[in-house]
């Protein structure tokens, strides 16, 4: 029968042979994090600075923003070097009909017509436009006379200033302002039909999303 002695030698020497593998293994393991590290950090280096990279990349706007961008500084600064109020109404009407005249020569790309087609789909387009928006209407050129609304609006609000008008007076400046509204709805309405007739059910649908059909 062995001696205890012995049974205790014999497990000395296998928790030390235990000991030496899982020393082994941790300096195995500590060398394959330290591997990995040593490969991913010049991936990781090279990410982190992309974006620096890319944010120090200025990207120019393409023209025809650029071209809008210089027209809106030339207005600003004309406005504010205008002589008084007549010449800044004359410029705020330029700046009017350079508005009108792009958002319709857009609408050209958007539909997608040549420009023979142009010629007979522009003036239909504009006599739309011109009802929905017109405030835009007098802004073809400076001096132009406003629409009937326009007129009939400014001369109701003419009326009401006179705290001392008479009700007849105000109820037939009412009645001509209706009477206008009522008449440019009829005219819109007839516009937009001609407008549809000649166009397909994409171009329908662009003008759609323009506001200028419903």
């Amino acid at each position: 029968m062995p001696s205890r002695q012995s049974n205790r030698g014999r497990r000395s020497r296998c928790l030390r042979g235990v000991d030496a593998v899982i020393s082994r293994r941790k300096v195995v393991s500590g060398a394959g994090l330290a591997a990995a590290a040593m490969l991913f950090r010049p991936a990781l280096g090279q990410e982190s600075r992309e974006p620096k990279r890319e944010g120090r990349e200025r990207r120019e706007p393409p023209p025809e923003v650029r071209e809008r961008m210089e027209q809106s500084r030339a207005f600003s600064e004309r406005m504010q070097n205008a002589s008084g109020p007549e010449e800044m109404r004359k410029i705020m009407e330029e700046q009017a009909a350079q508005h009108r005249n792009r958002a319709i020569e857009d609408l050209k790309g958007q539909l997608g017509v040549s420009d023979q087609e142009w010629s007979v789909v522009r003036p239909r387009v504009e006599t739309v436009y011109d009802l929905v928006h017109p405030r835009y209407q007098s802004a073809r050129g400076p001096g132009l006379p406003s629409s009937p609304v326009d007129q009939r609006t400014r001369a109701l609000r003419e009326v009401l200033a006179d705290k001392e008008a008479a009700s007849e007076k105000i109820k037939t400046a009412l009645s001509a302002l209706r009477a206008a509204k009522e008449q440019a709805r009829q005219e819109l309405v007839k516009a937009r039909q001609d407008l549809r007739q000649i166009m397909t059910l994409r171009q329908e649908a662009v003008l759609v999303l323009n506001g200028l059909l419903d």
